[in-house]
């Protein structure tokens, strides 16, 4: 039954999508570019998808950085979900999410350098 609601849920989520961008989310996913970044003593997480150009920040299933995210979910609303949103969910389903752990005191340094990479402009 677990592999019947996998497939269900992996093929929910590459349906919503345009066809190249359910590609390019299953390649992320297989990949292995996608990444778990988790802080501790506090238990704050998030996820980065390294993507060809840039890297992006996944919060759980409801938000990424990008701006297909912003544009199509937010705004226009004709989408649930990015390809980048995508990719950790099937990362997840299929076990291939790569754990990076840090400390507490490394959340804001290791959050502007991901920034940095996409583009967005710090001024902290």
């Amino acid at each position: 039954m677990d592999d019947e609601v996998k497939r269900i849920k992996i093929h929910s989520m590459l349906s919503s999508l345009p066809w190249r961008s359910a590609i390019k989310a299953l390649k992320y996913a297989l990949r292995d570019k996608v990444e778990r970044h988790s802080f501790s003593p506090s238990g704050r997480y998030f996820y980065v998808v390294r993507g060809e150009l840039s890297d992006h920040i996944v919060l759980d299933d409801v938000f990424c950085s990008c701006m297909d995210h912003y544009l199509n979910v937010v705004i226009r609303g004709k989408r649930r979900a990015c390809h980048h949103i995508a990719s950790v969910v099937i990362a997840r389903e299929f076990g291939k999410i790569r754990e990076i752990e840090h400390k507490d005191q490394e959340f804001l340094g290791i959050l502007r350098k991901i920034m940095l990479s996409e583009g967005m402009v710090i001024d902290v």
